[in-house]
């Protein structure tokens, strides 16, 4: 799947919903639908985010940047980083000074490319 067309029909049928449904849920026609499905035009961000709710699933997976289409909440979401966030600098603050030092340089060099 690397259009947003394929992955939208995918997600249609792995829950089973018809494209008027998601349509209605999202508020747009069923003729937009149509060109989002078969790439006639791309959908707006906000668009995008409708279908997302409407469909369980992450504007990213929609748009083609993650593979996962696991169906997380914002709040889940936001939950989730804030966890991981705390335990890396958990971890962080665990390191020798000089061991910090490295990390923060990786992170620099991984963030330039």
């Amino acid at each position: 799947m690397t259009t947003v067309g394929e992955r939208l029909i995918y997600l249609l049928e792995e829950q089973d919903m018809k494209q008027t449904e998601l349509a209605e849920r999202v508020g747009i026609s069923k003729q937009s639908l149509y060109k989002y499905l078969h790439c006639k035009c791309e959908p707006r961000a906000e668009v995008i985010a409708k279908m997302a709710d409407a469909l369980n699933t992450t504007a990213d997976f929609i748009v083609g940047l993650t593979n996962d289409p696991k169906a997380i909440s914002r709040d889940e979401t936001d939950e989730q980083v804030a966890r991981k966030e705390t335990e890396l600098l958990s971890k962080f603050r665990r390191l020798s000074v000089d061991d910090q030092i490295r990390i923060e340089e990786r992170m620099n060099i991984m963030l330039e490319q």
